[in-house]
């Protein structure tokens, strides 16, 4: 489930800080090492119920995923170092993607450790780490991927602001609900109950309070996204100067995505390189109209085949 938003989070984190994407081919093989890893860690979930010599190959497993996805997270660092960084709301999704991910990694490191993992099965714990994951990671990369592809889907800017304040009443309410799971789940409290003894009364009222916080995050970003959609900036072609394809043809696209053949870039993500700039500021031109018959215009080949 995480692949696709760390496949955005690469994009946006390369376009908002104008660097290419630090060790890209590592980058690469670290997310196919990902896809075959996980379809082998599933027994870490049934720690509890399988035979103890079973535990082994699975915790293994478990613990030797992070190696991959630690070669993203360093390579992402890389990316933003020494970068031009805007802080758009793209961008604010995007780091708050990569703290709230490493978070809910590291807990992954403890439930793949098979002492600790039947101390917390089924406790509050697992539901922290769990969301840490999917939420802070999975969401929080999906709403950067929005916020940076709608200028190319509706042809108008969001509104910054409105965007900005989503962003932190998100990532705020976010922690609040679920960083205080850790705790109650350490100190006994299991998932899946609707009376809990009263020591767990105070953590939990502040996890619901971050509940609350998470859902008037949704309002800024419901009335931007129609408000934005209707009377929004126009965006231009390529509001962000990104150097990937998709920016050079209209926003939104025509059919069939270009009017003409694109020229591509000579590096997606060549930003910062002579090449990169100079590309940009020919626009991305189009090399050759469409004929009618959907051909590139290109003059037939008289010679026999």
């Amino acid at each position: 489930m995480v692949l696709p938003a760390m496949g955005l989070l690469s994009e946006v984190l390369s376009v908002h800080a104008r660097k290419p994407i630090f060790g890209y081919r590592f980058v690469a093989v670290s997310s196919l090492a990902i896809g075959i890893l996980g379809f082998l860690v599933w027994g870490h979930h049934m720690f509890t119920s399988l035979a103890p010599w079973a535990r082994i190959p699975f915790s293994i497993t478990s613990m030797i995923i992070a190696v991959p996805t630690g070669v993203k997270i360093f390579s992402w660092l890389g990316t933003l170092w020494g970068g031009k960084i805007r802080f758009t709301t793209a961008m604010l999704f995007g780091l708050g993607f990569l703290s709230m991910f490493v978070l809910g990694g590291i807990t992954g490191i403890f439930l793949a450790s098979i002492p600790i993992d039947v101390h917390v099965h089924d406790t509050y714990f697992v539901v922290a780490h769990l969301h840490f994951v999917l939420f802070g990671g999975s969401a929080l990369a999906v709403f950067a991927g929005f916020y940076h592809y709608f200028p190319k889907m509706t042809g108008r800017m969001l509104n910054e602001r409105l965007g900005k304040a989503h962003f932190w009443l998100t990532y705020i309410g976010f922690f609040l609900t679920f960083f205080p799971q850790h705790f109650l789940g350490l100190e006994g409290m299991p998932r899946r109950i609707y009376v809990y003894d009263p020591k767990y009364g105070p953590l939990n009222a502040l996890s619901t309070l971050g509940t609350a916080i998470m859902a008037v995050a949704i309002m800024p970003f419901l009335v931007n996204v129609f408000s934005s959609a209707i009377r929004g900036k126009l965006a231009g072609n390529n509001p962000w100067r990104a150097l990937t394809l998709e920016w050079i043809t209209a926003s939104p696209p025509p059919d069939h995505n270009f009017e003409g053949v694109p020229v591509p870039p000579p590096d997606p993500y060549g930003y910062g390189t002579p090449e990169g700039a100079a590309y940009l500021a020919s626009g991305g031109q189009v090399a050759l109209p469409v004929s009618s018959h959907g051909d590139a215009g290109l003059t037939p080949d008289p010679s026999p085949r």
